[in-house]
């Protein structure tokens, strides 16, 4: 597939906005943003050279990992670390793996491909971060900032599905590749001679839109892991924050990736952004939806590709069809919706289910009620203590 060309309107709106660039770029923002990005460059380049990426020792590996921007999104990177990249794939199949994609003969998208099948734990953003840093004169950085700048742009190069969910593969990234390409070689007169160089003018625009929704911007507290004897054996569910609580709980003990908008929320002493394993998700629909969606009250997302599988909505006093309003968000995606309140609204999801548009998505749709949800934990709690008793983590 090749990607579309640049229209002259198009190109118009580039320099329009590429000035202004240039003007910002001596500015203290911008000599910060260059020398953040130039740093960056220079640790990866040296720390993934083809002397050291045979080399690296576990706490090099865990150092690298944890300079990611992309790994801000874990709230305990140590944790991610440890059990989705060390024990899945080992310290000696990742520095082989890492030295093939970066120093492989293969054309990219193959090395690319060949990574993501040998390897766990790793998305897009911080292969093509690795690979953006090292190479910044051949490989982009594809991440949230081009996914909202592009558009933002009018600059429609790649298929609409690049901006909803996660790239596929190999393939996907080279197109990504050319079409950044096309714009960095548009504005080569205006200094944007490498990726890294129109990395920092997507930056630039992006941060002018979002500031607060960057995981760059803001650092969380580390996520700390429960262990499950820690839990009462009964469980008890009487409210949002404890239902949202043990939502999270259960999903992290299921394997699944687990996120929540009420970080400040709190239960048990502990705030609900410490249970969560996300801090931050990634834009998995479209710009128009995503802020609707991001408000579910818990979302449990696939390991593999980071989208969501199942979401949860917590109706303790408020109104039902809210929640399901905002389930409804995701409906194009093949995703299980719930709805989680007292017993005694049961009645009420079951009205709304009859009414349209619900009827026509009744498959969609369950109702957990709390006790129900409590019966789950307190039968799960046993099976998993016993499973890593016996087998491990």
């Amino acid at each position: 597939m090749s990607i579309a060309e640049l229209t002259a309107e198009q190109k118009t709106k580039l320099v329009e906005y590429a000035k202004k660039h240039v003007e910002w770029l001596e500015k203290p923002e911008g000599l910060a943003s260059i020398k953040e990005h130039r740093e960056h460059e220079k640790y990866f380049k040296e720390r993934l050279s083809p002397e050291n990426v045979g080399r690296l020792t576990v706490d090099q590996f865990r150092e690298v990992y944890k300079t990611l921007w992309a790994s801000n999104i874990w709230s305990n990177k140590d944790w991610y670390v440890d059990h989705r990249l060390l024990e899945p794939n080992g310290l000696d199949k990742l520095r082989q793996e890492l030295g093939k994609l970066l120093y492989g003969s293969e054309e990219i998208d193959k090395r690319y491909d060949e990574f993501k099948a040998n390897v766990k734990g790793f998305g897009p953003s911080s292969l093509s971060e690795i690979l953006h840093f090292v190479f910044p004169d051949r490989f982009c950085l594809w991440n949230e900032k081009p996914k909202i700048v592009l558009p933002l742009l009018g600059l429609n190069l790649l298929p609409e599905r690049f901006f909803k969910f996660q790239i596929r593969g190999g393939d996907d990234y080279l197109l990504c590749v050319r079409a950044l390409g096309a714009i960095k070689d548009e504005l080569k007169d205006l200094g944007i001679a490498d990726f890294i160089d129109l990395d920092i003018f997507f930056w630039h625009i992006f941060s002018d839109r979002i500031p607060p929704e960057s995981p760059r911007v803001k650092t969380k507290p580390l996520h700390v892991v429960t262990k499950i004897g820690s839990m009462p054996e009964k469980i008890e569910i009487s409210d949002h924050e404890g239902a949202e609580y043990y939502l999270l709980e259960l999903g992290n003990k299921l394997g699944f990736f687990t996120y929540t908008p009420d970080k400040s929320k709190v239960f048990h002493n502990q705030k609900l952004e410490d249970v969560a394993t996300l801090k931050e998700i990634l834009p998995f629909i479209g710009e128009r939806d995503i802020g609707s969606a991001r408000e579910i009250d818990v979302i449990w997302l696939g390991e593999e590709d980071e989208n969501p599988k199942d979401c949860f909505e917590v109706e303790h006093t408020t109104d039902i069809v809210r929640g399901l309003n905002r389930l409804a968000q995701l409906k194009h995606m093949n995703v299980k919706f719930f709805i989680v309140a007292p017993e005694d609204r049961r009645s009420k999801f079951e009205n709304e289910m009859e009414k349209y548009p619900y009827r026509g998505m009744r498959d969609l749709y369950r109702f957990i009620s709390y006790n129900e949800l409590a019966s789950l934990v307190e039968t799960a709690n046993p099976f998993y203590e016993l499973k890593n008793k016996l087998l491990g983590e």
